[in-house]
């Protein structure tokens, strides 16, 4: 594995002093383009923690403006996993903590954002393009945990195929397409709930909201 991401980004002569290039690059490149990241919502159980996962729209709304009007007031936090192609502040994206992907070329969001949850979880998100992520998510968790200090959920998109499993000891998910599946034609987005014994993921239908697959690990 460090062979392979040295070729990919180099030799790694101090990781501690990289960790800290990158998140201080991340912290300027939040300050230039003047993007305020949606806070969580208020009053919110740090037992019982519920999240909506959503990745490559490419610029159509409907499904997200479905989820948004259905789970505003029930859930914690929107998350989106890039290639929306859409502004950050276009009224549909203001919920969202959203990644930059692949298709988005001039739309002022992050590489990597990093949830810090109200239970002392972390949460990590990257569109995975730069990552070999259709060949599998070794290099994505490796790339997570040298930079992201210590996620225990780690979030991606770009393949437009949904993929929920535990590996080395981390959730790693992604919610498929809400617009152009490549896994069976049904537009799906995540719906995750964390709590002190579990975590359960429901992949569901963006048409409907019905349930497509449901997903339980124990901590």
């Amino acid at each position: 594995m460090k062979k392979l991401l040295k070729k990919l980004f180099g030799p790694i002569e101090n990781e501690n002093e990289t960790e800290q290039a990158h998140d201080e690059s991340l912290e300027q490149a939040r300050e230039e383009d003047g993007k305020v990241t949606p806070g969580a919502r208020e009053n919110m159980d740090p037992d019982h923690i519920k999240i909506i996962i959503v990745s490559d729209n490419h610029i159509k709304k409907n499904g997200l403006i479905s989820v948004v009007e259905k789970y505003t007031g029930e859930v914690d936090y929107f998350l989106h996993c890039g290639d929306s192609n859409l502004e950050h502040d276009d009224p549909v994206m203001v919920p969202f903590i959203t990644v930059m992907g692949n298709t988005d070329f001039r739309q002022k969001y992050r590489d990597v954002e990093q949830v810090n949850l109200p239970n002392g979880e972390q949460i990590w998100i990257n569109h995975g393009d730069r990552y070999q992520v259709r060949a599998g998510v070794d290099v994505l968790v490796e790339i997570a945990t040298l930079f992201g200090g210590k996620p225990s959920i780690i979030l991606y998109g770009h393949t437009h195929v949904m993929d929920v499993q535990m590996f080395e000891g981390r959730l790693v998910i992604n919610p498929g397409s809400i617009e152009l599946p490549r896994d069976g034609g049904i537009r799906k987005y995540a719906k995750l709930e964390i709590t002190k014994e579990a975590y359960q993921v429901t992949i569901l239908n963006a048409e409907d909201h019905s349930v497509v697959k449901e997903f339980e690990f124990q901590k």
